[in-house]
């Protein structure tokens, strides 16, 4: 009986791990190639984000910006910003993932 109670301890140890994972901004800075979109994706040192084609022309663009374990997205519509926050459920040094709105996870691949 112990040794299920432990396996369990250690079992419910590693998912605080991965609960508890730490990261900062910069762990995003870079290109990225998201799971649900085409077009590449450029996060800035400086907190901006844009969508950039092949031909390096701008789609969209925003602001991004780590709240504690959310990364945010701000985008301009109108007069207003819409912030769009996402949940980051992971974050390796060439992928992290994020939890979407709609309940849905977004995969981010580091580009080369």
């Amino acid at each position: 009986m112990k040794r299920r109670g432990l396996t369990g301890l250690a079992l419910l140890a590693l998912l605080g791990l991965a609960a508890c994972q730490r990261f900062s901004e910069r762990d995003f800075v870079g290109d990225w190639q998201s799971s649900r979109a085409v077009t590449p994706l450029h996060l800035g040192a400086n907190g901006e984000w844009e969508l950039r084609q092949a031909d390096g022309s701008v789609l969209q663009y925003g602001l991004w910006r780590v709240e504690g374990k959310t990364l945010v997205w701000s985008v301009r519509q109108g007069e207003r910003v819409i912030d769009d926050p996402t949940p980051v459920l992971e974050v390796k040094r060439d992928t992290f993932s994020v939890r979407e709105r709609d309940g849905a996870t977004t995969v981010f691949r580091r580009l080369p």
